[in-house]
């Protein structure tokens, strides 16, 4: 990356071979290369002499030591050189960048110039007889170029010429962000007057009180303001939609988002705060439908939760072993890039979101290609904010969110009814029962009835619940000048949940070092993170969802009961058929000394440094390192109810202590080259090269102890004994890998462009038979607003590109000794002093990375001024090489090892369109409205002979009443097998079913499962409107998903085989089948057969959500601002998931509640 002291702005709206927009082109010079911003990471002895050398230079600059800086000159020879080509060679030599409307060098004279010349005299020579001037500005290493006023035709008087015109002074900012905008041109209507904004976005103008100025800037749209009586003006410009995120960052080659051939999403800092979320991963799930979080109703909103993440579908198949459970879901997680080097979704999930400049989605194979094996799954590319010079400036971002548990889905008898439901079920009376039983169970439900009509109705759902009260406190000091920047962050968020002690707090301190030296840029970031979460001590939700209503949470005294009484062991032992003991209370667990707590500490460094040694040519070379230190705790002291159980003889081993430790570190290493040059101001030619080399090693331990007599001793080193028939477990894992990339891309008169990957990635994890493997990628495309027949016909299109791509990716998320042959120590047996090795896994030395191939069209398009933008995509890809299993004979000793058999493929399109109803800049107002869509399927193509015959011996077996997960060729694996039902005989009240053959019978058998729904969503997308009046927005979102099925277990569990001994879903009493003759949905309210996974559960799912509601106010009063020592001020308010609204009614969040939340912002600059 350029590391030159320009303001954030220009790299907002820095466009390269961008085309004309509105008649005004938003042309600059092709950027270097477009070098990659640099990464972070840390690890070990290099990070405390970087953090050395890191508060020393910032200690030098706070002490305002200022660098000097060498004059600039450029070495340049020939004759009749276009204007152009000389800024392209200024742009190199110096990395002065220049901002210029297209139409004032269309007739620009050429230049002759010989030698070795200073940038300001080189300057003055180019701008010599011609239509513009030129003028450098030193503190943003910027060139502005604006007309050259003409001489007005007007003739003054002698007097009033010597009368010295009126002087106003004024701020031009950004309408989205309210930056400020250095470089504006500003111009007085029919006068010479001219003038350019600061560094601060201020200028002074001679103008008097009616004069228009003219504010034209590079990327926005021009405006005019009338001047009145005051001396202050304030200047509002928006961007022209087309302009906005011109860059395409990838994390290696930056691209121009002209010219680019590859699919990607531009996330920036304003829209994440426009779309936030309760975490990162929602505010993107809000703005693109392509980066899907899978819904998970267990966890809800559980902040120490991480959730499972797809981009565009699932890419891979789970193992024979994780077909039942979800260990699968981490080898879909998409590739996480922050500042060029990877992070773990963990790290990412716990970043200050306040210092991300922006998000970059990338989707197929020229945005993947070039991530080689680690990019089958997307890549997430994070940038965030570089120092900006200038004066010291700190600026506050603060928050303040309450969170409320959303229990919309929950619908509860109340205690009347639930002892109602008991006695219809005859638990009060049983004719099989001895009189004296009956009485027992008659003096029990007369004790119960008691209670209810003393008032006794305990809403159990309140009691582990609160409402959460987050907090988020940053600060950033940052300056510097054209040399030496410098910024100082640290953040700290406090989550509290909304199950009572669950929390999780996160502090963040980054230190960062960007330093210039003739054509060498030094950048260095340190970022310390620890992070600190605890699990709520009143266990799961769904354990007080359960509990009776007429149940009292205390005692006679007032004090939590332990247990619940009246009990009565003849109505209990109709349940388990022992009787047993009173019901635990679980909230007496959570007035223990009894915790669940992880933390873990990360350190990032991260060293660049880049260096042009001649014209158009960029060396860059990288050192990242990271490292993390994680420990869990989880502690029971002996009164807890998990030991209710244990024996007499088990007394001593009540009180359990789970500890775990884990270590990682990594370092990634990369040299970077990079060529780019426009020839012939037609020809634009790119090409870059990258060595990588990365290693990952990591290890963790675990143990469980047991014997603490006494809740106060929670110290894990007075336990009494290692857990009983336990031992110390633990893992340790090595990971390395090398790689070289290269890409060329071509563009011809911004019309015409193609793009080109070749990488070939190392690594340790396959076979040592094949251990490299090429991975590639070709696109084109082509701007068809610039054909003269569109430009000259279709006025109304200003921006209309195709484009089409092809490649080929890989993924290696999978355990680091998988092809190797494994062997373990028999430590608990040995003969004399020899230990034993025995082999645990069966290698494959010709195990190869999974390749996705992956094709792409696009369509980008920009209608009557940016009034209507639309983006479509149509994809297609083809996984091959799964890793699945094998089967073997058992004479091999291994029932099957790992090996590349299967193929899965995926379909599927997205669009997204903008309509801007409004825009009228002279008032400042705009509205527009914004859509996506996506859809994608999926299908196995082949499956492995081991794996099919784990889905058929699955499809044989029952798993109560949920639906086994099983997947077979030819089908999508979200697809739910079940047996057809044909609902509720009328005649019978049994449930009658449907065989494979078409068969009608009252038996339920596993071998007549088929497909009967799809558990994903056939269209699932967002829809948003943005208002905008002068500095006020608000941009409110909502996401939708239709065409699914949902297995709804809430009908089986709660209602119709519920537990009726404790409370249940109000729908139990309803549509039940009662005498011969009822058409009912659920059965009879005493029929107890088991219940079986049947199509009458499956239901089609349709949602509607509030995503989330957002109000900002920008102060516009620059001079109110000063007056009270600011240079900016932002609030804000937000609303997060406000309703979810779905044609399945279900209990949502069973371990952990859904949540609402409203939060309030500040954002203030010093």
């Amino acid at each position: 990356m350029d590391f030159t002291a320009f303001p954030k702005p220009y790299l907002d709206a820095m466009p390269v071979q961008e085309p004309p927009a509105q008649g005004l082109s938003t042309k600059v010079l092709p950027a270097d290369g477009l070098k990659v911003k640099p990464g972070r990471s840390a690890g070990a002895a290099t990070i405390f002499l970087a953090m050395r050398l890191t508060f020393f230079l910032l200690f030098v600059t706070l002490m305002h030591v200022q660098a000097a800086v060498e004059a600039q000159s450029v070495s340049v020879s020939g004759t009749n050189i276009p204007v152009k080509a000389l800024l392209l060679t200024i742009r190199q030599q110096t990395g002065y960048v220049a901002f210029y409307n297209q139409d004032m060098l269309a007739n620009a004279k050429t230049v002759s110039v010989n030698g070795t010349i200073e940038l300001p005299e080189l300057l003055k020579i180019m701008a010599k007889d011609q239509p513009f001037r030129m003028e450098l500005k030193e503190n943003t290493k910027t060139i502005i170029i604006t007309p050259r006023p003409e001489p007005v035709n007007v003739l003054l008087n002698y007097a009033e010429a010597q009368q010295p015109s009126p002087k106003i002074s004024g701020h031009v900012a950004d309408s989205v962000c309210n930056c400020a905008l250095p470089g504006a041109t500003v111009r007085v209507k029919g006068k010479p007057a001219t003038a350019s904004t600061d560094a601060q976005g201020n200028f002074q103008i001679e103008a008097a009180a009616g004069d228009v100025l003219l504010i034209s800037f590079v990327g926005y749209r021009p405006t005019q303001y009338t001047v009145r009586k005051d001396k202050q003006v304030s200047i509002i410009l928006a961007p022209t939609i087309s302009s906005i995120n011109n860059v395409v960052v990838t994390g290696i080659f930056n691209k121009s988002k002209e010219s680019y051939t590859g699919a990607a999403k531009t996330i920036t800092a304003k829209e994440i705060q426009n779309f936030q979320g309760r975490n990162i991963f929602v505010t993107l799930g809000n703005i693109d439908p392509s980066f899907y979080i899978v819904p998970d109703n267990n966890f809800g909103s559980d902040p120490n939760h991480l959730p499972d993440i797809q981009l565009r579908g699932n890419r891979n198949l789970p193992n024979i072993d994780q077909l039942q459970d979800n260990t699968s879901a981490l080898i879909n997680t998409p590739l996480i890039i922050m500042d060029g080097f990877p992070i773990t979704l963990q790290r990412m999930m716990d970043l200050n979101t306040n210092e991300i400049a922006t998000i970059t989605l990338l989707k197929d194979g020229p945005a993947t290609a070039i991530y080689g094996s680690r990019g089958s799954n997307g890549v997430i590319v994070i940038t965030t904010k570089e120092p900006v010079a200038g004066r010291l400036r700190l600026t506050y971002r603060g928050g303040l969110s309450l969170s409320t548990p959303d229990l919309s889905s929950y619908h509860l008898l109340n205690a009347r009814d639930k002892l109602e439901l008991e006695r219809l079920s005859g638990f009060y009376y049983n004719s099989t029962k001895s009189p004296q039983q009956n009485i027992n169970l008659q003096t029990y439900y007369n004790e119960v009835k008691g209670l209810v009509e003393s008032g006794v109705n305990t809403d159990w759902m309140a009691q582990p619940l609160r409402n959460g009260v987050d907090q988020q406190h940053s600060l950033r000091l940052e300056g510097g000048d054209a040399a030496f920047r410098y910024a100082l962050i640290g953040d700290i968020h406090k989550i509290q949940g909304v199950m009572k002690g669950s929390d999780r707090q996160t502090i963040n301190g980054t230190v960062d070092l960007s330093y210039r030296l003739k054509k060498l840029n030094f950048r260095n970031s340190l970022t310390v993170g620890s992070v600190k979460a605890n699990q709520s001590p009143w266990g799961a939700f769904g354990d007080y969802v359960k509990l009776n209503p007429y149940w009292s949470p205390y005692d006679s005294s007032g004090h939590i009961a332990k247990t619940f009484t009246p009990f009565s062991y003849d109505y209990w032992v109709q349940k388990n058929g022992t009787g047993g003991k009173p019901y635990a209370n679980p909230m007496y667990d959570a007035t223990l000394n009894t915790f669940d707590r992880n933390q873990y500490l990360n350190i990032i460094n991260n060293f660049q440094v880049d260096w042009t040694p001649f014209n158009h040519f960029t060396v860059r070379g990288g050192l990242g390192i990271n490292a993390t230190n994680a420990n869990t705790d989880n502690f029971k002291p002996a009164e807890h109810s998990a030991f209710a159980g244990y024996s007499d003889a088990d007394i001593l081993r009540k009180g359990t202590y789970d500890y775990g430790s884990g270590r990682s570190f990594s370092y990634t290493s990369t040299l970077n080259l990079q060529y780019s040059n426009l020839f012939k101001g037609l020809h634009f030619l790119s090409i870059g090269a990258q060595l990588e080399a990365a290693e990952d090693k990591s290890t963790n331990y675990t143990f469980a102890a047991e014997g603490f007599p006494d809740a106060s001793i929670d110290f894990l080193g007075m336990a009494l004994q290692y857990q009983k028939d336990g031992k110390p477990g633990g893992s340790e894992a090595t990971t390395r890998r090398v790689s070289a990339v290269g890409n060329v891309s071509y563009s011809y008169d911004d019309r015409y462009f193609a793009d080109a990957s070749y990488r070939v990635d190392g690594a340790s994890q396959f076979g040592t038979n094949s251990r490299f493997a090429p991975f590639y990628s070709l696109g084109a495309g082509w701007n068809l607003h610039h054909i003269d027949f569109i430009h000259n016909n279709l006025q109304f299109v200003n921006r209309l590109k195709l484009r089409g791509s092809y490649g080929v990716t890989g993924n290696q998320a999978f355990a680091a000794y998988q092809p190797l042959a494994t062997y373990g120590y028999i430590i608990n047996d040995h003969y004399k002093n020899w230990l034993g090795a025995t082999q645990t896994s069966l290698g494959n030395p010709n195990l190869q990375w999974q390749k996705n191939q992956k094709y792409n069209g696009g369509l980008e398009a920009e209608l009557f001024r940016g009034r209507i933008n639309i983006v479509a995509d149509v994809y297609r890809e083809r996984t091959s090489n799964l890793l699945s299993s094998l089967e073997l004979p058992y004479s091999n000793g291994f029932t099957s090892y790992i090996e590349n058999i299967g193929q899965l493929e995926q379909r599927g399109w997205q669009a997204s369109a903008t309509l801007m109803l409004i825009q009228n800049d002279a008032r400042r107002i705009s509205w527009s409205v914004t859509g996506n869509i996506a859809h994608n399927t999926d299908q196995i193509v082949q499956l492995s002979q081991a794996m099919k015959a784990a889905n058929e011996k699955l499809a044989l077996q029952t798993n109560g009443s949920t639906p086994n997960k099983i997947i077979r060729e030819g089908a999508s694996q979200n697809t739910i097998y079940a047996v057809r039902s044909l609902g509720i005989d009328p005649s019978t009240g049994r449930e009658l079913f449907l065989t494979r053959k078409g068969e009608v019978t009252y038996s339920w058998n596993a071998a007549d499962r088929v497909a009967v729904g799809l558990n994903q969503p056939t269209y699932r997308g967002n829809f948003s409107t943005l208002v905008r009046y002068k500095g006020l927005s608000m941009n409110a979102s909502f996401g939708y998903r239709l065409g699914g099925q949902i297995y709804n277990q809430t009908l089986v569990d709660r209602v119709e085989s519920a537990d009726k001994f404790f409370n249940v879903d109000a729908r139990v009493f309803t549509d039940r089948w009662k005498q011969p003759g009822d058409k009912a949905f659920f059965k009879g309210i005493n029929d107890y057969s088991v219940i079986f996974p049947s199509s009458r559960f499956v239901q089609n799912e349709s949602t509607l959500t509030c995503q989330n509601i957002n109000i900002n106010y920008n102060v516009l009063d620059k001079v109110w601002l000063q007056h009270i020592g600011l240079q900016a001020l932002t609030l804000s308010a937000n609303t997060g998931e406000l309703f979810y609204l779905s044609t399945v009614k279900q209990e949502r969040g069973l371990d952990y509640p859904f949540t609402r939340q409203v939060s309030f912002n500040v954002f203030a600059t010093f």
